[in-house]
């Protein structure tokens, strides 16, 4: 891919370059080198103005975003998501919101601020348009998931029913979609859904396959995330401290390595749960 992306360098193809610079970068985000994903994003931009293609300009600008949001740049990937979006609406007036995948990571760094009701707008709107593909609705579906979840905790209610009706639509269409480094997503989100109602055999099954899932696609950010549910689930069910310290002794050794540092502040949280 590195000597594709020196060819069209070369050659001043610079629609190919930016196409080749944004798979790089979400190929390094996958496997959990944030900085050079970041890298790779800032130069994919850079090549997509010179191209002049109006979505690819939008497009990798919400992969910058996101590996912006994954390093814990929370302000910056807020701004390049307002910019890419202002350039959807110029670009397809009818869409107001992000859809697709930029959407999906649109929501993703809102539900990190805990903007759920945003999400549940922006989600149900992009769901209700329809794109027909497999990913674009499990992507909606998890992140309504999600959002349900999180306003559902907000407001101390015992009510999960939309957060489990999305987030098994979500885990049921990754599947079907076949994209494996998302899968984990749906999985995670449904185990954090199982913890909370109690249910932890289907919290340990959901988390006990997307390790297996990152682990074998070597998904570094995933392989964190997943540590991190296990704490989580270890300290809902009142036992295994030793199980749970040390999966976050992983996890925050993993999220100083990566430069994952959206999750510094669930290591803090989990840190003083712990003692």
């Amino acid at each position: 891919m590195q000597a594709g992306l020196d060819a069209d360098v070369s050659s001043k193809d610079w629609i190919n370059t930016a196409i080749c610079t944004g798979n790089l970068s979400e190929l390094h985000l996958i496997l959990g080198n944030v900085p050079s994903a970041l890298d790779y994003a800032s130069q994919s931009v850079e090549y997509a103005d010179k191209s002049g293609d109006a979505f690819l300009r939008m497009a990798n600008r919400t992969a910058l975003a996101d590996a912006l949001h994954q390093a814990g740049c929370f302000p910056e990937a807020e701004a390049a998501f307002v910019e890419a979006e202002e350039m959807q609406k110029e670009r397809q007036p009818e869409y107001s919101y992000l859809y697709s995948l930029a959407g999906f990571r649109y929501c993703d760094l809102l539900l990190s601020q805990g903007m759920c009701i945003d999400v549940l707008g922006r989600a149900g709107q992009t769901l209700e348009w329809g794109s027909g593909y497999l990913l674009d609705i499990a992507l909606e579906h998890l992140s309504l998931g999600r959002a349900h979840l999180l306003q559902t905790r907000q407001e101390v209610s015992n009510d999960f029913t939309q957060a489990e009706a999305h987030l098994n639509k979500a885990v049921e269409g990754l599947r079907q979609a076949g994209t494996q480094h998302h899968i984990p997503r749906g999985l995670l989100a449904r185990a954090e859904l199982y913890s909370v109602q109690g249910e932890f055999l289907k919290a340990k099954r959901d988390l006990d396959e997307a390790m297996t899932i990152a682990e074998r696609g070597g998904m570094g950010l995933h392989k964190a995330d997943c540590h991190l549910e296990y704490v989580r689930l270890y300290l809902a069910m009142g036992e295994k401290e030793e199980d749970a310290r040390k999966n976050l002794e992983t996890a925050k050794e993993m999220i100083g390595k990566m430069g994952y540092h959206r999750r510094d502040v669930d290591v803090v949280e989990l840190e003083d749960k712990l003692l």
